[in-house]
């Protein structure tokens, strides 16, 4: 740990300047190799002013330093992330428009084990993703997006090309084209199709292509259908989806419909607020009409993933929110799930039971606090006796001026469970603190730091129970 905030000191008075990051995203930590980063990178300072292209375009970039470095004791690891996201303002071209965008990083561990004999060495508690990364390339290069929208170019028609994520029912992320092409005032149909992308598979055999429809009706009624087939890793999947929204005074209801290889699943949602009393309720559904194939189906494709080989089930969850004297504001949340068929450790009965309360304006108008809790019951399966778990914990957030936020939390997890019929309860702690400092639109600088404490690798080794980790962000926008 003195090596690891010797190197922090120094990196502090090495970096000098940190991208705009919040602590906690959606309840959870998040850093920029998380899937909903990569897909939504808000998190990252972006340009405001830019530098001139031509008379009428811009190019807005914003170079962002991250320092990580993650310590117990056992063992040390630095890492440093270098990213560069721009894009550029539309330009006029025939009778529309065309804009760019990029988004990409490269990575490097700073005192890693790439190359090293790992047979004198069989255990190395910091070996992560990025070490895995780097036995493929020295600087573990990403390219998240890089791509060209043409807009009208085509009459009633918008394409993109290049590296991008899909933005219709489907979220996948491609090397290829997609185009959207407006045939009425209510209705745009699209198609799409290219390789996926992966940054640990070789894919360029692989292929996903697809096309839907989307008939909106002045806004308050949507209907949406896509098809996908998705050639991954030797084997095809046919994939569909199908969404209907229909807004209501002071609400929406959702009913969607997924089939993947015949393995139907149908979800319904419900959210309403009394404008009255200001109580929000939401109430869903989802249900699978049979069991997926896992001999047929890819499991780590990222579209089919969720699926994976489960057997039928139904899930039912509820849910009600209500504000209270201006500042406070409590909810309760119920979740069951019913197996039709073979359980297993991954695809189980269980109830859930969760609470929320939260503080808004107090003691200052810039103060955030969040108190919450969750109970999981988790029937018996598979030769494993029932698992219990409770979890609970706090985010503060404090706005201290228009230049500088800081925020803290703490979270618990226990987790109950048999193993080799001995009674095991495994929990684990962890903490965070960290603020952010913009002293101009161009510079921003942001420091993280967290610690986990478990007992869950008691039985291999009492120095990897304390665990330790510093975030560093320094952006320049241009």
């Amino acid at each position: 740990m003195r090596h690891l905030l010797s190197s922090l000191f120094i990196t502090v008075l090495l970096l000098g300047s940190v991208g705009v990051a919040s602590a906690f995203e959606a309840d959870g930590y998040t850093t920029p190799d998380n899937w909903s980063m990569q897909t939504t990178p808000g998190q990252f300072k972006q340009s405001m002013t830019g530098v001139g292209l031509t008379k009428d375009s811009r190019l807005y970039m914003t170079l962002t330093t991250r320092l990580r470095l993650k310590s117990d004791e056992y063992a040390d690891d630095q890492d440093i992330y270098q990213y560069l996201r721009m894009h550029t303002d539309s330009v006029k071209l025939g009778s529309g428009t065309v804009k760019a965008a990029a988004f990409g990083r490269f990575a490097k561990d700073l005192d890693g084990t790439s190359g090293k004999d790992w047979t004198k060495n069989y255990f190395y508690s910091q070996r992560d993703i990025l070490d895995t990364e780097e036995e493929m390339s020295d600087f573990s290069p990403r390219l998240y997006h890089g791509y060209v929208q043409f807009d009208g170019v085509v009459k009633n028609t918008q394409a993109n090309l290049g590296r991008f994520y899909l933005e219709h029912l489907n979220s996948f992320q491609l090397d290829g084209a997609d185009a959207t092409v407006k045939v009425a005032d209510m209705l745009s149909i699209y198609a799409y199709g290219g390789r996926p992308v992966s940054y640990y598979y070789d894919l360029d055999g692989d292929s996903v292509y697809g096309a839907g429809a989307v008939l909106n009706y002045k806004g308050k009624t949507k209907l949406e259908g896509e098809y996908s087939r998705i050639d991954v890793q030797d084997l095809e999947d046919d994939y569909y989806r199908v969404r209907f929204t229909q807004m209501i005074p002071n609400g929406y209801v959702m009913v969607g419909y997924t089939d993947l290889n015949d393995a139907g699943t149908v979800n319904v949602d419900f959210d309403y607020e009394f404008a009255r009393t200001g109580t929000i309720i939401t109430l869903g559904y989802e249900g699978m009409n049979d069991t997926v194939d896992s001999e047929k189906t890819y499991v780590v494709n990222p579209l089919t993933y969720t699926l994976l080989p489960e057997s039928k089930y139904n899930k039912y969850k509820a849910s009600v929110y209500q504000a209270f004297a201006k500042h406070f504001a409590a909810g309760v949340s119920y979740e069951t799930k019913n197996v039709d068929g073979a359980e297993n450790f991954d695809n189980r009965d269980y109830d859930k039971y969760g609470v929320k309360f939260d503080i808004n304006g107090l003691p200052h108008p810039d103060t955030y606090i969040s108190f919450t809790a969750d109970k999981w019951n988790v029937n018996s399966a598979s030769g494993n006796d029932d698992d219990n778990r409770m979890a609970y914990g706090f985010q503060v957030g404090q706005k201290v001026s228009e230049k500088v936020d800081v925020w803290a939390g703490s979270s618990f997890g226990r987790y109950e469970y048999d193993y080799a019929t001995d009674k095991r309860k495994d929990s684990v702690r962890s903490y965070y603190i960290g603020g952010q400092y913009q002293p101009t639109k161009v510079l921003s600088f942001m420091a993280d730091v967290s610690r986990e404490d478990t007992d869950f690798y008691d039985d291999v080794d009492s120095s990897l129970s304390k665990n330790y980790m510093v975030e560093l962000w320094a952006s320049v926008a241009f």
